[in-house]
């Protein structure tokens, strides 16, 4: 009942001879030919002289356990339990420098679980008194795990307490030794439903899990996925609320995929995002997927070159280990890989709940086609990994144009938690308070979002208010045409420094130009407490940026960006290269007195630096509109964005494209109209208006009706001329 049950047998075996495991089944039966004592020798022989761990012996250990289940070898089976209690009798991780090493003694306990119950039959007492002893004394006791024995200690929403300590390990012995020793079960199993459940019920709502896309999906969403696994497999019973909504996470993570013709790229979130980061392993993660949810989209990334052709190898290492014999019990389904791993992935996906953000691609070509955003709003953050990035956006087209930066090297260090973990590294809003110079005692603050330092443990702790960064004010996308998400992110910063910060941003492919794939409009409405507050637009960038009047222009690679700022931008400047590339703000009562916060490692996160966008200081309420453009670094149309403004309204005309915006944070029920000043039939997008009908006019003449829905109206109509908005319903 450990990972599988008798139902699986028959489909493990197929997985061992139909060829799609071949380096899995190739590693399993070497183990068979081979089999290990488990006697890992003293740890003063090792290489770092005081750490034996073994993971090679331990995955040998299962495949001796395994083949005794497949095939009745009891000879497999005694040589598993063996090796089992010889490797807990000879196992000495001790050492003060070692980092994180409940990770393995974690596994150890993990192993010893699928031993005690593949073989159980075959056990003595005296072996199952032995083994559970062992593991107690070996694994889990004097501090061994984080968590605690009983494991009572840390939380149930970040950290490692969210790892593999409770949610695979000590869950898997409690199941292998439920017989004998039910009060194990009844302690983990209870925390598990009464803690655990809650939560990633209310994460996987969002289709998605906190603390960023890199290890710490690959970490702790396995962990997820072991849980779920294990109870299923023991119980019968899937343990979460929605099947569905669990496995919409790795189809949300493959969303953050970027091509270009010679790379796979993604967009960071997160600890350890760097530019142009490569597409992560997230092999373990498909691997459990691709079996628990039957999912051949899961399978497709799995098989793809992304993780080596799907070699457990490639996953063995480090925080991501599995062992080959996990490759064949997750394949005994024989899950068909698509044709092509994108197939069945959406283009344009929009994650409500806790994240609220939309990941918006053209296209999922390889062949240097693909133009992208990410566009986040934000409602809840997870603290630890996650970033206090409220509002941001990145952009990507032949490669990264407007990313995030910083770099994750240490987690206490002054870099992560003030630069590449702060708002300033992201492509969002500082507002400068600068009676908070002294915040946090580390005296590093730029007028970005609130720090929260400390990690909320329990469903109803983050629930708290102090966790909320902002709500979804409107969402509307189609097909790959456009996205659009709307929301106010007030709560992200201190409350004596804004009383309104409200950001609207549109992504349109639909340009009816070749050689322009994709526009971007950013629209704030920012209210700060004082109007001597300044207010500033980010915007990362991988390149050094050009800077023209109001224009900006990036250039990375094949791709260019340009931006033109329309409305708040008095002052553009640029901050960067070697040196000058990770500036905050140090005990200062001036803006622009800056310290360098460079990582304590030996590279960066290939960012040249930053374009802050700024209005003049005196007004408590100013509004950005930035109209952006993608196209060919060779080919640049050079268009230019045409404003408009009213009493209403702040908007731009580029190509085909009108994206107005109402001034209002709360949306407009009653009639306007402005002038686009243009020619020709063009594509309306109308943000912040009431959904329902509206009726729109044309110098006086009714072009039609048309429905407004998440906050946006989309119609087309002649550009010349007053355009007249009327709610009609």
């Amino acid at each position: 009942r450990v990972l599988f049950n008798a139902s699986n047998i028959a489909g493990i075996n197929n997985a061992i001879t139909n060829g799609n495991n071949t380096a899995a089944a190739t590693a399993y039966l070497a183990a068979l030919a081979n089999p290990t004592d488990g006697d890992l020798g003293p740890a003063e022989n090792r290489e770092d002289g005081y750490h034996n761990f073994d993971q090679k012996v331990l995955a040998d250990i299962t495949a001796l356990a395994l083949d005794y289940q497949l095939s009745g070898n009891t000879l497999s089976g005694y040589r598993a339990i063996y090796a089992a209690k010889n490797y807990l009798k000879t196992m000495d991780f001790a050492g003060t420098t070692y980092s994180d090493p409940e990770r393995d003694y974690g596994i150890v306990m993990y192993t010893m679980a699928c031993v005690y119950d593949w073989c159980h039959d075959l056990l003595t007492l005296l072996d199952k008194q032995q083994i559970v002893a062992g593991v107690q004394h070996k694994c889990c006791e004097g501090g061994k795990m984080e968590i605690g024995f009983p494991p009572s200690n840390q939380g149930a929403v970040s950290g490692h307490g969210s790892e593999y300590q409770l949610l695979r390990d000590y869950l898997s012995f409690a199941i292998a030794i439920y017989d004998e020793y039910p009060g194990w079960w009844n302690y983990i199993a209870g925390r598990f439903y009464q803690e655990y459940v809650p939560v990633r019920n209310e994460f996987y709502e969002a289709g998605m899990v906190p603390q960023g896309v890199s290890q710490y999906v690959q970490i702790r969403f396995a962990s997820d996925l072991y849980s779920a696994l294990l109870i299923k497999a023991a119980t019968g019973t899937f343990p979460y609320a929605s099947q569905s909504d669990m496995r919409q996470v790795m189809h949300t993570v493959y969303e953050y995929e970027l091509m270009s013709a010679s790379a796979k790229r993604i967009f960071g979130s997160g600890d350890g995002s760097v530019a142009d980061d490569p597409f992560p392993d997230y092999g373990m993660c498909s691997l459990l997927a691709s079996h628990l949810f039957n999912d051949s989209i899961a399978r497709s990334f799995l098989e793809s070159n992304l993780f080596g052709g799907g070699s457990f190898s490639n996953f063995s290492v480090g925080f991501f280990r599995c062992f080959p014999t996990e490759e064949l019990i997750c394949s005994s389904g024989n899950v068909q890989k698509n044709e092509n791993r994108h197939t069945n992935l959406q283009l344009i996906v929009y994650n409500g709940g806790w994240l609220g953000q939309i990941i918006a691609h053209n296209n999922w070509s390889g062949k240097g086609k693909q133009a992208a955003t990410l566009m986040k709003i934000g409602v809840r953050t997870g603290s630890n990994h996650d970033h206090a990035d409220a509002g941001q956006f990145q952009i990507w087209y032949k490669g990264m144009l407007a990313g995030d930066s910083g770099v994750y090297a240490s987690y206490n260090s002054n870099h992560r938690q003030f630069y590449h973990a702060a708002t300033i590294s992201h492509n969002s809003l500082l507002i400068y308070n600068p009676s908070h110079k002294n915040e946090n005692g580390g005296g590093y603050y730029s007028g970005g979002q609130k720090h929260r330092f400390n990690e909320a443990t329990t469903l109803s702790g983050w629930m708290d208010s102090s966790y909320e960064t902002g709500t979804v004010t409107g969402v509307r996308y189609e097909g790959a045409n456009y996205a659009y998400i709307a929301g106010d992110i007030t709560p992200a910063y201190d409350s004596d420094t804004v009383s309104e910060v409200n950001r609207r941003m549109l992504t349109v492919f639909d340009t009816d130009r070749s050689d322009v794939p994709m526009l971007f409009f950013v629209y704030d409405n920012i209210t700060a407490t004082n109007g001597s507050f300044k207010k500033t637009f980010l915007l990362h960038t991988v390149t050094e940026p050009t800077i023209v009047d109001k224009r900006v222009t990036v250039t990375n690679g094949e791709g260019r960006l340009v931006l033109q700022n329309l409305f708040g931008g008095d002052s553009i400047d640029r901050l960067g290269g070697e040196g000058n590339n990770y500036k905050v703000n140090y005990k200062s009562v001036s803006v622009n007195d800056y310290v360098q916060l460079t990582p304590d490692c030996n590279h960066d996160d290939g960012f040249w630096g930053r374009v802050e966008i700024s209005p003049n200081t005196g007004s408590a309420n100013d509004q950005f509109l930035n109209a952006m453009y993608v196209c060919d670094a060779t080919n640049d149309p050079n268009l230019t964005a045409t404003s408009i403004s009213t009493s209403v309204v702040k908007g731009a005309v580029l190509c085909n494209t009108v994206a107005v915006f109402v001034i209002s944070s709360t949306r407009r029920t009653t009639s306007f109209s402005f002038n686009p000043s243009s020619s020709g039939t063009k594509t309306f997008y109308v943000s912040g208006v009431a959904d329902g009908n509206w009726t729109v006019k044309n110098n006086g003449t009714t072009v039609g009706t048309y429905q407004a829905s998440g906050g946006l109206l989309v119609f087309d109509a002649p550009a010349s001329g007053t355009i007249q908005l009327v709610p009609s319903n």
